[in-house]
């Protein structure tokens, strides 16, 4: 029986647009936008940021001395906040669940973005549990969130669900005994939940449309 549900942030609660954040980050060096993918792409910043072993400060920092980044920390802040947007629907159905699972957020995630989106969201206070990156030390492709996850949920890996978009990452909670669902439509994501015993007892209305 599933007793935990656990949501990612980018790409099922909200979506994310990279496009939006490498052009406003690219906007304020001195190097175009396909320069600036291959240098994220082709170091670790990225991943340290993420990892919590840089902080946006230091990022910053390393950034206008190879590419004369201009941003302040706030001007981060707001680029990160600019690249998602809700999805309305997923907070309809954090909102339908709530009461009779547990509910836990899992998402590799910098700080920065946590301060200024994730902690603010109008549906954090449905989460029993939030496990981020940059605290963890380690990204969701290590088994180290995942093994939080299960801690803090005081639950069996059977008894959760991780719900992500990305393939690679619910395969890695698989890997662990965790219930694992890859998000590509709102609509399929209700019939996979269901098919692992989830009750939403009318809770939700199933005719909205748009995309999920």
């Amino acid at each position: 029986m599933i007793k935990t549900i656990t949501f990612d942030f980018g790409g099922v609660l909200y979506r994310y647009d990279g496009e939006i954040l490498l052009k406003a980050l690219s906007g304020g060096s001195d190097i175009g936008v396909e320069d600036f993918r291959n240098l994220m792409a082709g170091s670790s910043l990225d991943r340290a940021h993420f990892r919590g072993e840089l902080k946006a400060s230091e990022l910053l920092e390393i950034l206008r001395e190879e590419v004369g980044l201009s941003l302040t920390e706030e001007e981060l802040a707001e680029v990160y906040s600019d690249s998602v947007k809700p999805n309305e629907k997923m907070f309809d159905l954090v909102r339908a669940l709530e009461g009779d699972y547990n509910l836990q957020l899992y998402s590799d995630t910098p700080e920065i973005l946590y301060e200024k989106v994730i902690k603010k969201m109008p549906i954090i206070d449905a989460f029993s549990a939030v496990t981020l990156s940059f605290e963890v030390g380690e990204l969701k492709d290590s088994p180290h969130g995942y093994r939080e996850v299960i801690e803090k949920s005081s639950h069996s890996p059977e008894e959760i669900i991780f719900i992500d978009d990305r393939e690679k990452y619910v395969e890695k909670a698989k890997e662990l005994g965790i219930n694992g669902i890859q998000f590509t439509e709102f609509e399929e994501l209700i019939n996979q939940l269901e098919s692992h015993g989830v009750r939403l007892d009318g809770k939700l209305d199933f005719d909205q449309g748009g995309e999920g």
